[in-house]
C-alpha cells in the first residue's frame, strides 16, 4: 500500500487575475494562464519527488477573490493541454526511436557485410586498421537510435506526469498582504 503524500503548497502572488490570465496573448478561446505564471508553478513544483499532491495558493487583491472558478479552469486547463503535449511527443519519440533504430540496424549489417569482404579480399595493415574502424563506425551508427529509443522519453514523462499533478491540483485564491498599488497619475 502506498502511503499517502502529504499535499505541498505551491504559493504565488499576482496583480490580478486578469493578469494571470493570458487574454491577450492567446488568440485561442478558453481559459488560459500567462506562460510566466505557468513557468513558476512548474519550477516550484518539479522541486518535489514525483508523485507530489499539490494545492495551488494564488494571492490576489480582495476585488478578485470570487473569480475562483476563473482561476481553477484556467490553471486546469493549461496543465491538461501540457500533459497532452507531452503525451504526443512520447509518443513521437516511440515512433522515431523504432524507425531509426530499424534504419540504423540495416546500415550496421551493410557495413558489416562490406568490412567481410573487404577481409577475405585483401590482407596488410592497413585493411586491419580499415576493418576495425568501420567495426565501430557500424556500432556507434546505433548509439543515437538506441538514446532516443531507450532514455529520451524520460524527461517527458516526467514532465507529463508534472502536468497531470498540476491539473488535478486543487486551487484556492487568498488576499494578498498588500494589495498592489494603484498605478499613478501625473
Amino acid at each position: 500500500m502506498k502511503p499517502i503524500r502529504e499535499e505541498i503548497v505551491l504559493s504565488l502572488d499576482v496583480h490580478s487575475v486578469d493578469r494571470l490570465l493570458d487574454r491577450d496573448g492567446s488568440p485561442l478561446i478558453g481559459p488560459r494562464i500567462h506562460p510566466e505564471v505557468a513557468r513558476t508553478i512548474r519550477a516550484e513544483a518539479a522541486e518535489h519527488p514525483k508523485g507530489s499532491r499539490f494545492r495551488i495558493r494564488v494571492g490576489v487583491p480582495s476585488a478578485d477573490l470570487g473569480r475562483l472558478n476563473e482561476v481553477r479552469a484556467a490553471i486546469g486547463s493549461h496543465f491538461q493541454e501540457e500533459c497532452a503535449d507531452a503525451e504526443g511527443e512520447i509518443r513521437a519519440l516511440a515512433y522515431k526511436g523504432r524507425w531509426t533504430f530499424l534504419v540504423a540496424f540495416l546500415v550496421v549489417g551493410l557495413v558489416i557485410l562490406a568490412n567481410e569482404a573487404i577481409v577475405s579480399l585483401f590482407e596488410g595493415r592497413f585493411i586491419t586498421v580499415l576493418s576495425e574502424s568501420l567495426i565501430i563506425v557500424a556500432w556507434v551508427t546505433l548509439w543515437g537510435p538506441a538514446e532516443t529509443l531507450l532514455f529520451s522519453h524520460f524527461p517527458v514523462r516526467r514532465a507529463r506526469d508534472l502536468a497531470r499533478s498540476l491539473a488535478s491540483a486543487s486551487v484556492t485564491l487568498k488576499v494578498t498582504e498588500t494589495d498592489p498599488a494603484p498605478p499613478r497619475t501625473s
